[in-house]
């Protein structure tokens, strides 16, 4: 097989002309259900046909990664347990930058009232704009600030979002024992020494285990440990750069694994080849007067970002080319039946996996090749002057 396979189209029909138990390992951000700026794409959760030929092509023991939305994590789970996995845990990927959307409730009792509201302060962007998409929206950040006496001042109807979390599932062993599977296989396992969290500090305590898979459900003794400089057990938690610099303020972060979200050059990287968009990306949770444009005090206008990869949910390169080592063994196939614009397949490749990407929409299809294209040039570069040295 060669290292990347992308394929185009409905994912239910591509992943048909894939093998049973063909593929190491899933790792996938699939829709949240959530209408996501009106995508139609993102009308609904994957259906339970559709991980059962997930299922299907993955190999006894292969585990799938599943980015999940808060509000609607239980439906994806549900039907990815429904085609047959079994669900082993979920990952938490936590976030400091997350918007805060709250209907602030004070405020519109007010209005229905009439009652008048306190000046507290002016937005420096200047006084919101009101629109009909935003009529339901307040943005406390970037908004004129005021105070009502209504009872129910102060309420709301969102938290500010901080995690997105994902679904740690596994297809049930074809052996009897987790090392006969491994060996048949190869898969069965996760990556911990791969994925551990690099530390000078010394660690020591006393623990004992009750594994079921290696000790038979009897409880060991417990038994002094140290740990040196071989990195922290990986942790169920990921945080991205702001989280981790909130918590080192209180804790330490740097026992969990953390990477900044993507930045303007990660997002545009390896796209010189693609024509300059002829419309600009919303600001998704920067969005001030409706349609992501941000007013000034003066008056004018700031439109949203030009990128030229327009898909509106990428995930960092580093967080899924971590995600992809910890349940992907040597030289495995990692496959995403929701490519998108291709993180997980760059990911892939760097840490040398072969690939196999789906996408049914076209220009995320053009992204996602242009993008891994680039990223796969890179790799074979870097080989090469590896061996020349």
């Amino acid at each position: 097989m060669k290292q990347i396979n992308l394929m185009l189209g409905d994912n239910m029909e591509s992943i048909k002309k894939l093998e049973d138990n063909s593929v190491d390992s899933i790792v996938s951000d699939p829709p949240y259900g959530l209408s996501f700026m009106n995508k139609k794409w993102d009308y609904d959760v994957p259906s339970v046909e559709l991980w059962k030929e997930v299922y299907r092509v993955l190999k006894p023991g292969g585990h799938l990664l599943s980015f999940g939305g808060t509000r609607t994590y239980h439906r994806m789970v549900v039907n990815i347990e429904d085609a047959g996995f079994e669900i082993r845990d979920q990952i938490q990927w936590l976030y400091g930058s997350g918007f805060p959307k709250s209907h602030n409730i004070g405020k519109a009792v007010d209005k229905i009232q009439g009652n008048d509201r306190e000046w507290i302060s002016e937005s420096p962007y200047g006084p919101r704009k009101s629109s009909k998409s935003q009529s339901l929206v307040h943005n406390t950040m970037h908004s004129d600030k005021t105070k009502g006496q209504s009872k129910y001042e102060g309420f709301g109807t969102a938290l500010k979002p901080a995690n997105e979390p994902i679904c740690v599932a596994r297809k049930p062993l074809s052996e009897s024992t987790i090392a006969a599977n491994v060996l048949k296989w190869g898969t069965g396992g996760i990556n911990i020494d791969g994925c551990r969290i690099g530390t000078e500090e010394k660690i020591s305590g006393r623990v004992r285990t009750n594994n079921t898979e290696t000790y038979n459900g009897a409880w060991q003794e417990e038994d002094d440990y140290e740990q040196h400089t071989e990195g922290r057990f990986p942790a169920n938690i990921i945080f991205d750069e702001s989280a981790a610099e909130m918590l080192d303020e209180q804790a330490s972060a740097s026992r969990f694994f953390y990477i900044a979200k993507v930045s303007k050059s990660e997002r545009n990287m390896g796209l010189d080849n693609l024509p300059e968009p002829s419309t600009r990306m919303p600001r998704v949770l920067n969005s001030y007067d409706g349609v992501g444009n941000i007013i000034r005090a003066d008056g004018s206008i700031i439109p949203p970002a030009m990128y030229k990869n327009t898909h509106p949910t990428l995930k960092p390169v580093q967080l899924m080319a971590y995600l992809c080592r910890l349940v992907t063994p040597v030289g495995g196939i990692v496959l995403d039946p929701f490519m998108g614009s291709g993180s997980t397949g760059i990911s892939a490749c760097l840490e040398g996996f072969r690939f196999i990407g789906m996408e049914m929409n076209e220009e995320y299809f053009t992204i996602a090749s242009e993008r891994i294209e680039a990223y796969e040039k890179y790799r074979v570069f870097t080989e090469k002057k590896k061996k020349k040295k």
